[in-house]
């Protein structure tokens, strides 16, 4: 039984490894489509720039690095039953969310090459993650009011999808500009 648990765990990783990988492509690629004027330029007095945006997603991921890094414990339930709920949540690109204080941007301005470089950061550790831990545990160090416990597998799934909005976001301020 374990072994046969190990390699559903093998095609997970295979799975979500396939799915970060283009997500932090198409993250990368769209940041790098705007000039440093761009970047820092808002399209409504309530939105964000594209530069604040990066710097979301940056933190958002950041701050999950040792929350994926921390204790974990057995899931007593399917390691991906959640995932399917957080794709469409966070994929509804018609929801606006209030973001988590510790997560807002700061007021910029902010330099391309900066958060390239933050970004780049975020996306090696969190692939370091995906290769390296157990992704069916469930993570305790956070508890997200909405979902409950998440395992790192189901946390992962979140950072990607949460970072496809921001993309579909960015793609729409370039075409906007």
């Amino acid at each position: 039984m374990e072994n046969q648990t190990t390699n559903h765990q093998t095609d997970a990783r295979i799975n979500l490894l396939a799915v970060f990988e283009d997500t932090a492509s198409k993250l990368l690629s769209t940041v790098a489509l705007f000039n440093e004027q761009q970047i820092n330029i808002t399209l409504s007095p309530d939105s964000w720039t594209a530069g604040q945006i990066a710097e979301h997603v940056f933190k958002s991921a950041s701050q999950l690095i040792p929350v994926l890094n921390g204790a974990g414990k057995p899931a007593d339930r399917d390691p991906d039953e959640k995932v399917k709920m957080i794709k469409d949540l966070f994929l509804d690109f018609e929801a606006k969310f209030k973001s988590a204080p510790g997560i807002w941007p700061s007021d910029g301005p902010h330099q391309k090459a900066g958060l390239i470089d933050l970004l780049q950061t975020a996306i090696s550790q969190v692939r370091e993650v995906i290769n390296t831990k157990d992704l069916y545990a469930i993570s305790t160090e956070l508890v997200v009011p909405f979902f409950g416990e998440l395992t790192r597998l189901e946390w992962l799934y979140l950072i990607c999808y949460h970072t496809q909005k921001h993309i579909h976001q960015l793609k729409n301020i370039r075409q906007a500009l």
